[in-house]
């Protein structure tokens, strides 16, 4: 049997050459070998010239080079394109994971060939999560996949998902070419392709500072794909379907937090409607701002802020000023509540 271990990589030059070796020094049972797939995700040159130390050196790895980056889900995709094995797991290019534990993510395909296996985070007690905001976000996200699909899944953003290479034609539909690919859509399709086997494993985070790429984005993006997922769209649509549902979801919030301003303004500090209306708008646009950039567009450049902001502001002022003309005219003049 052949374990194929897929390896996406952008901009890891401090680990990448550390990973390798560990995975290549693995230990596996003797009835298995091993290809090692690195798909590099449009690195800058520290990484490319680490990874060329390691085709240099003569190791037995492929690297795929991909020229422009496209997110986790895409550097998947490709390395299951490459891979020749019987069966797949993908192995983050940093040091959170521990290679040296194939052997348990192995051991349940002696019992059945047909279950897929996933690294539990939560069912160890030796991990390091940096952060209570991630730990207990991928909690939630993996209580709202199980509410919704009844499952009974500890982690479901693990990254070490041992499954056969079957699965791979259904696994290239999906539309997702971020971090959702590997947490929603790779999951979803292994729970429908058969049982799951958890197995804990050892898990060190690392910090934004030495590397860590998540963000509270793609906490939304998860949850909105497993809600879409729920919903029946199909795979090779979710990625449209969320671009529109991420760009209704952030004007809405930003409406609802208007209204709420407008309200505690006006009945609770009793400030004048009107000018109540303004300070809300205002604050609102804040909040709509935010999301849009960082969520609806993922415009995460911060040196175009000073361009782009002035331009929003432009459109939110004329906005505001329709805003208080309507609720004047409705107000005043047709009798309606300010709500």
């Amino acid at each position: 049997m052949r374990l194929s271990v897929i390896i996406p990589c952008f901009n890891e030059a401090e680990t990448i050459e550390a990973v390798v070796m560990r995975v290549l020094s693995v230990d596996l049972p003797a009835t298995w070998e091993r290809e090692v797939i690195i798909v590099d995700d449009g690195s800058q040159l520290p990484t490319k010239d680490a990874l060329a130390r390691i085709e240099s050196a003569g190791h037995p790895v492929r690297v795929v080079y991909r020229e422009l980056n496209g997110g986790k889900g895409a550097a998947v995709k490709d390395g299951l394109r490459a891979a020749n094995g019987d069966y797949i797991i993908i192995q983050d290019a940093d040091l959170e994971y521990r290679p040296e534990e194939y052997g348990l993510l192995l051991a349940p395909l002696d019992q059945s060939s047909d279950v897929s296996v996933f690294g539990s985070r939560s069912n160890s007690m030796n991990n390091v999560p940096y952060s209570r905001v991630y730990f207990y976000g991928g909690l939630l996200v993996t209580h709202i996949y199980n509410i919704l699909f009844r499952t009974k899944l500890s982690d479901i953003a693990s990254c070490y998902k041992l499954f056969s290479v079957r699965h791979v034609p259904i696994l290239l539909e999906s539309s997702h070419d971020d971090f959702v690919f590997d947490a929603v859509d790779l999951t979803h399709a292994l729970v429908q392709a058969g049982p799951i086997v958890e197995v804990p494993i050892t898990y060190t985070a690392r910090s934004k500072k030495t590397g860590k790429k998540l963000n509270w984005t793609h906490g939304l993006d998860i949850v909105l794909a497993i809600v879409l997922t729920r919903l029946g769209v199909p795979s090779r649509s979710l990625s449209a379907v969320a671009r529109v549902m991420r760009f209704i979801i952030s004007g809405g919030l930003a409406a609802v937090v208007n209204l709420v301003l407008l309200y505690v303004f006006t009945d609770i500090f009793g400030i004048w409607y009107l000018i109540s209306a303004a300070l809300s708008f205002i604050l609102a646009f804040f909040v709509s701002f935010t999301l849009q950039k960082y969520w609806a567009f993922r415009s995460s450049d911060k040196d175009r802020i000073a361009a782009q902001l002035p331009m929003h502001l432009g459109v939110a002022v004329t906005n505001m000023g329709v805003n208080i003309a309507l609720i004047y005219c409705f107000v005043e003049i047709a009798g309606m509540h300010y709500l």
